[in-house]
């Protein structure tokens, strides 16, 4: 009984520690970039080595016009390789960003994009919103990219109105239509559930990729409104393990003698302390962002394992039943980490993670 209780909290811990590591795959920077990418800019290289150059320059290196010229050497080379259309469509790209000597504001995008992350939230803002008044061909974009980083950073009323922005200064641009549906994908991050709809709704549906767009939002609006009423029962059941546990210990103290439960920690926390603190120790060094959830488990599952065993231990030693409140506990234990699981992997993003890693496995 003590392992069965032990075991659900330390399950869940351990299949976020694999998300946690599939996630890693994908982070780290190579300090040899710069190298590889002289290399192949000074000798002969094969086209992918030449997309994989040119990509760097712009997500790493950030610098538009070195990979412009690396996306057009590839096209020029090898106009019939795998990836010369994506080249292609990334030279046509840069080729708008820095048409009319604008090369100093697509370089000062791509850093404020690669540094978004380190900086305060109205420095994002200020630097975006002045490129994205500069008379350059790449404003639209960055007004975009601003509205969705505010999106992001869940302040949905501000990504509301550099999305309406988008929508009326550049009103025939392709920023214009992402914008359009980004506005109603950030109704449905806010829980503005008919405010989301209609937006959904006056979406133009002309072509094929128009209907795809309006029905991925209309299954994320239904996704998101299944997941806002299945958080309410998991707060339902967090409650109610944590009366069911606390009501149990009470009844434990008050009735059969005057016993008091001991300080030391029962059995089950012995147990299940050193699985939750080395699974937390991994979750750590694979990724920051699953750490949090990870702990926020283990504190949970750790306090109720607590109260759990600290009634029975009182139960027994007062000579009374406790297999059957046993049982009771390992529901109302495995109820209320799995309710906080939900409520950490939803309020953290990572849910849909989890899911793409169980449907196509760690890397895919």
């Amino acid at each position: 009984m003590v392992r069965a209780r032990a075991a659900i909290t330390s399950s869940a811990l351990a299949l976020l520690v694999v998300v946690a590591v599939s996630v890693r795959a994908f982070a780290g920077d190579d300090p040899s970039v710069e190298a590889k990418v002289l290399e192949v800019e000074r000798g002969s290289a094969d086209a992918p080595a030449l997309y994989e150059a040119a990509r760097a320059c712009e997500d790493t290196l950030l610098d538009p016009p070195r990979a412009l010229a690396l996306y057009d050497r590839l096209v020029r080379e090898d106009p019939d390789a795998s990836v010369a259309l994506a080249a292609e469509q990334h030279a046509a790209h840069l080729r708008a960003q820095l048409a009319g000597g604008h090369a100093r504001e697509a370089r000062d995008f791509a850093r404020l994009v690669a540094e978004s992350d380190r900086l305060s939230p109205d420095e994002v803002v200020r630097r975006g919103d002045a490129l994205a008044t500069t008379a350059w061909s790449g404003g639209a974009e960055a007004a975009l990219w601003v509205a969705d980083w505010l999106r992001r950073a869940g302040r949905f009323t501000a990504a509301d109105e550099r999305y309406a922005r988008v929508i009326a200064t550049w009103p025939r641009s392709p920023e214009a239509k992402r914008a359009a549906s980004g506005r109603a994908g950030a109704a449905i991050d806010a829980r503005a559930w008919d405010r989301a709809r209609t937006l959904i709704a006056a979406l133009p549906a002309a072509n094929p990729e128009d209907v795809a767009v309006r029905d991925d939002l209309n299954a994320a609006l239904d996704r998101g409104h299944t997941r806002a009423r299945s958080a309410t029962g998991a707060w339902i059941a967090l409650v109610l393990a944590i009366v069911v546990l606390l009501a149990s210990l009470g009844e434990a103290v008050l009735r059969g003698g005057a016993r008091r439960p001991r300080a030391v920690p029962p059995v089950e926390i012995w147990f299940l302390g050193p699985i939750a603190l080395v699974l937390a120790g991994i979750a750590f060094t694979a990724h920051a962002a699953i750490a949090p959830v990870v702990v926020r488990i283990a504190l949970a599952g750790i306090a109720f394992a607590w109260i759990s065993g600290a009634t029975l231990d009182l139960l027994r030693a007062r000579g009374r039943a406790w297999r059957a409140r046993a049982l009771v506990h390992v529901v109302a234990c495995a109820g209320g980490v799995v309710a906080v699981a939900y409520l950490a992997l939803t309020g953290s993003g990572l849910l849909d993670l989890l899911a793409e890693t169980v449907r196509f496995g760690p890397g895919a």
